[in-house]
């Protein structure tokens, strides 16, 4: 390339750590440009850069102004989710949006099993015990639980679903789905997932654990109606997006024994508030959006993400589009 292609990276500082942003500095392909845009940048400054941009990296902002992005060839995501981007308008602009290409899968199927076996196994409570000085021994052992032998329930069996289905049978539970889409034969013979719809699903299932985009059709999915479907003796797992949860419903029904219990990495409005009554609740394992985030994750998200870029640079077909 003659004449050095642009990167400009938006992202907000708190997300992203020195360290990090030092290695994509080091990983740029060679011949381009590469800017940093952080979330605080004044308006005209941002709306310049993003005119005079051939490709945007986006981490934990949101994007909808498609009008400056008239020269953009990829708006290239590190994260998995999309829902603060407008991808229709970018469409309709001709501007190809990828996702993350399941960097981050791996990392978020790990939080979810993680958080399953800390709300079955009680871990903060026994933790936090011994911490206060207070050895609880055996005396709580009946309100204990194994993950091995349940029915572990995975709303959304994109990457992320996958993955998590191929951990829980390691643990010798049985995972079933839901997904608007059914997985290739292979795919669910591998697993041994069998898809079944949400109504079966929710009333059948020892976890229910979220996986699904965020969209109009997934908000508010899990909400009081799908809650008491579930069996009182079930817990919910979400590492995907707050707003797939009514919490006010989920908060009703942990009071209540409804459901017996949830492992949350996500929320309606991030951070929560103090008061929240989820965190003075002993049957919730609470963490906050951390799920898709190792070092391990991030290696993965900046070499698919320059690498993409490169793909479209040499005149090839972006990978991991989501709004062709």
């Amino acid at each position: 390339m003659s004449n050095a292609q642009q990167i400009v990276f938006l992202y907000k500082s708190a997300s992203v750590p020195d360290l990090i942003v030092r290695k994509m500095r080091e990983s740029v392909p060679e011949g381009f440009g590469f800017t940093l845009c952080e979330q605080a940048t004044p308006e005209q400054e941002r709306l310049s850069l993003v005119r005079n941009a051939d490709y945007l990296l986006v981490y934990a902002v949101p994007f909808h102004d498609v009008a400056a992005a008239g020269k953009v060839r990829l708006l290239q995501l590190l994260s998995a989710g999309y829902d603060k981007v407008d991808t229709q308008g970018l469409r309709e602009a001709g501007v190809p949006v990828a996702d993350n290409g399941g960097a981050n899968a791996p990392t978020v199927a790990e939080h979810a099993v993680l958080l399953m076996l800390s709300v079955l196994r009680r871990l903060p409570m026994h933790h936090n015990a011994l911490q206060n000085g207070e050895w609880l021994g055996l005396t709580r052992g009946l309100s204990l639980r194994e993950l091995r032998g349940k029915r572990v329930g995975i709303v959304g069996f994109g990457r992320i679903g996958r993955d998590v289905a191929r951990m829980v049978k390691g643990f010798l539970a049985e995972p079933v789905y839901t997904d608007a889409i059914a997985a290739p034969a292979e795919v669910e013979a591998e697993l041994g997932a069998r898809r079944i719809d949400l109504d079966e699903l929710l009333a059948t299932c020892d976890v229910v654990t979220l996986h699904t985009p965020l969209d109009e059709g997934s908000r508010g999915l899990i909400d009081e109606a799908a809650l008491t479907r579930m069996k009182s003796s079930a817990i919910l797992i979400n590492t995907s997006r707050g707003p797939v949860v009514d919490e006010a419903a989920l908060v009703a029904a942990l009071k209540d024994g409804r459901i017996a219990g949830a492992g949350l990495d996500v929320f309606e409005v991030e951070p929560i508030a103090g008061d929240h009554p989820l965190l003075g609740m002993d049957n919730v394992v609470l963490t906050p959006h951390v799920a898709g985030t190792t070092i391990d994750t991030w290696t993965r998200r900046i070499e698919f993400g320059f690498g993409n870029i490169a793909r479209v640079a040499n005149g090839e077909t972006a990978l991991s589009v989501v709004n062709r």
